[in-house]
């Protein structure tokens, strides 16, 4: 029933990001588009504001990510079959997006790509935590609206979070972004494979 009700919500989320949501119904009459004009825009939802934020090969990134929702945490391992741990989870995403390997360890990860403010995060972007008493000890990918998506810990599954609750803003270590292009891709495998 749970893997059921995760599959809807992830076939939902990738229409929201391919069609770009926007909180409002793409088809409407003649009539009622001018109704709507002169009504107060729609609310969006969470889904909506970070499909609008999301671009190309982000989006993909994001829609990936967000499928393995509910996915179990598990130290080491790195299937969704068995599970996942933070670091194994981000490397699945980047790797099945990208197409390229990704390093095994979040401490390694955080020198992949550019450093990046909080206050310029973008959907797709890398996150980091001090969670075990040492820098980049945890990763996650940022979704917008100060969200993030990862495997948090033992007993738990892979879920957003928000980096604005205690607990994340107190550890929050940077963040890093890592292009979309092809030659990017190339610099990434060849930084890849000095690590």
């Amino acid at each position: 029933m749970i893997n059921q009700r995760l599959k809807k919500i992830s076939s939902a989320l990738s229409l929201i990001l391919a069609l770009g949501f926007t909180g409002v119904a793409a088809a409407e009459t003649t009539e009622e588009s001018s109704a709507a004009t002169s009504a107060a825009p729609a609310k969006q939802n969470f889904f909506g504001k970070v499909a609008g934020t999301v671009s190309g090969g982000s989006s993909t990134l994001i829609n990936n990510a967000m499928q393995l929702i509910g996915v179990r945490y598990r130290w080491g391992d790195t299937s969704q079959q068995t599970g996942y741990d933070a670091s194994a989870f981000v490397k699945y995403v980047f790797n099945d997006t990208l197409g390229f390997l990704f390093p095994s360890k979040s401490g390694d990860m955080s020198t992949v790509g550019s450093q990046v403010s909080r206050d310029k995060l973008k959907p797709g972007d890398l996150v980091f935590f001090n969670t075990l008493q040492r820098a980049n000890s945890h990763v996650g990918i940022y979704v917008g609206e100060d969200k993030f998506i990862h495997a948090p810990a033992r007993g738990a599954s892979v879920r957003v979070d928000d980096m604005n609750s205690k607990y994340w803003e107190q550890r929050f270590d940077g963040a890093r972004r890592v292009e979309m292009s092809d030659s990017a891709r190339q610099q990434y495998v060849q930084d890849a494979n000095r690590l």
